[in-house]
């Protein structure tokens, strides 16, 4: 059990988390706020042993789509990397980023950050990871600043959103519905700038981490390390059979996926929350003329084979308009270009089935961790004490106070990966301040909880990528500790600036 814990620390972070959750429940009355936020206190509930098992169940039932989604990510790689065409992309581009390392690692970081804060689903950032971080490796570069440039530039933009993650639009959603005046560009110039802040930061101490790493190869003894390192990539891929491998259907495959998260999940139209996000409809429009398309008069075939008309129980819209896109709708997208793939690399159903097989045990250990993950949020949906603990922390100051209300977002998203719900907990008094105060409320629960995610154990993205390149917790805070005590102390002051002048 001590051999496990000192190598798979990820197990004993999150371990602990989901124990002191637990152990809260035992002493802490649950509390919640009504309207006027005025906050009741009701009884301790502890949960017990029993409670815990059935949450890992549930855990898997409620978060069955996000869970499926990681594995379908896995399942495709799984075929992606035994076709040459992939390999020969990979092999490519990483010969072409050497001797530009860290520019490369800025343009993507970049792009990352900037697509993090603009999708309404981050989620849809993970197909791309695997790929990224194998040309990465490949370059030369270590796992910590893969690690950064990838998952760690998708936290950036989290923190910094925009018009985008589906955090922060449910934090404007619930804080409406008991009388907010929230809107997406609530303090847009502010978040706007916070984003280019962290990314500078982030991209600061990034460069100087992979100079120094790229120097250390100079060595030969440092560079046969290396060599063993990038076996740390679960889908890592060997040189193509021969050297001058087509790769233009992988690319064209590769575009359509790119366009379509984006298409996806920009939200385009300007209806989300009575706002106007980008007033652009021409999606809306063409979605509706698509799916009204009919065989005769009474016959919409469109409708019919896509989804679109509503079953007698089943209420939903399957394939909705571009920018209002499921993790589902794009899961499907996903499922073509991987069997278009395997079709075109002359790949068997055999090959296929067992390719996929490979690609589901790569991805099963993080998705494990995630269902730990988010079993915490099912204990506080159970037994809701973060409200009664923000409540607590409230009485520290007598009115508004920035700082005070920094320390409130601070502990509420530490036992939370999903800042909706933590919203949904708190709308009422989220909803209580308004003008200046009650934006700079947005701003602050906004942004720093998107920097906790870069330390909480349970944070998605977070834990995924760790688990996934196989990164020791405690290496990465020894990486990341100077830029959050940098942002922290950027935001402090941008928030005392904001409410005092």
């Amino acid at each position: 059990m001590k051999k496990l814990f000192k190598e798979h620390d990820l197990v004993k972070v999150v371990s602990i988390l989901l124990f002191i959750v637990v152990v809260m429940t035992w002493f802490i009355p649950y509390g919640q706020y009504g309207s006027s936020a005025v906050f009741s206190e009701g009884e301790v509930t502890p949960i017990g042993i029993a409670h815990i098992i059935y949450s890992f169940i549930y855990s898997l039932q409620n978060y069955a789509i996000q869970f499926g989604f990681l594995v379908l990510i896995g399942m495709f790689y799984g075929v992606a990397t035994k076709t040459e065409g992939y390999k020969a992309l990979v092999s490519r581009i990483a010969k072409a980023g050497k001797g530009i390392e860290v520019v490369l690692a800025l343009v993507v970081s970049f792009i990352i950050t900037l697509l993090a804060s603009f999708l309404n689903n981050t989620y849809v950032l993970l197909l791309f990871m695997p790929f990224l971080v194998s040309i990465f490796r490949k370059m030369g570069l270590d796992k910590i600043s893969s690690f950064a440039i990838t998952f760690g530039s998708i936290l950036v933009g989290v923190l910094g959103a925009t018009y985008g993650t589906e955090g922060f639009i449910g934090l404007v959603e619930y804080a409406n519905i008991y009388g907010g005046s929230y809107t997406i560009a609530t303090e847009i110039i502010v978040r706007a700038g916070i984003l280019l802040l962290a990314y500078i930061l982030f991209s600061f101490f990034n460069v100087i981490y992979i100079k120094k790493n790229l120097e250390k190869k100079d060595s030969k003894k440092d560079s046969k390390k290396e060599e063993v390192k990038v076996l740390d990539d679960k889908f890592a891929v060997e040189e193509p059979k021969k050297k001058n491998t087509k790769i233009w259907l992988t690319v064209i495959l590769g575009i359509i996926l790119f366009v379509f998260a984006i298409l996806g999940f920009v939200t385009w139209n300007a209806t989300l929350n009575g706002t106007e996000v980008f007033g652009i409809t021409i999606f809306d429009d063409f979605h509706e003329w698509f799916m009204g398309l009919s065989i005769g008069e009474n016959f919409p075939i469109f409708q019919y084979l896509f989804g679109a008309g509503y079953l007698a129980n089943f209420g939903a819209e399957l394939v909705p308009a571009l920018g209002n896109w499921y993790l589902f709708t794009y899961s499907i997208v996903i499922i073509a270009v991987m069997i278009i793939m395997a079709i075109a690399s002359k790949m068997s159903v055999r090959e296929f089935i067992s390719n996929i097989g490979d690609g589901f045990k790569k991805v099963i250990r993080p998705v494990m961790f995630l269902v730990l993950a988010y079993m915490v949020f099912i204990f506080l949906y159970w037994v809701p004490i973060i409200p009664t603990i923000i409540n607590e922390i409230g009485k520290l100051a007598s009115g508004f106070n920035p700082f005070v209300a920094t320390l409130q977002a601070f502990v509420g998203s530490i036992f939370n990966s999903d800042l909706a719900y933590l919203s949904f907990t708190l709308a009422p008094y989220l909803a209580s301040f308004s003008g200046a105060e009650g934006n700079l409320i947005l701003v602050i629960y906004t942004t720093i909880y998107g920097l906790v995610q870069f330390v909480t154990p349970i944070s998605v993205f977070l834990l995924f990528g760790l688990s996934y390149m196989n990164i020791p917790y405690k290496k990465w805070l020894k990486y990341i500790w100077k830029f959050l005590l940098g942002m922290l102390v950027c935001l402090l002051v941008i928030f005392a600036l904001l409410a005092y002048l």
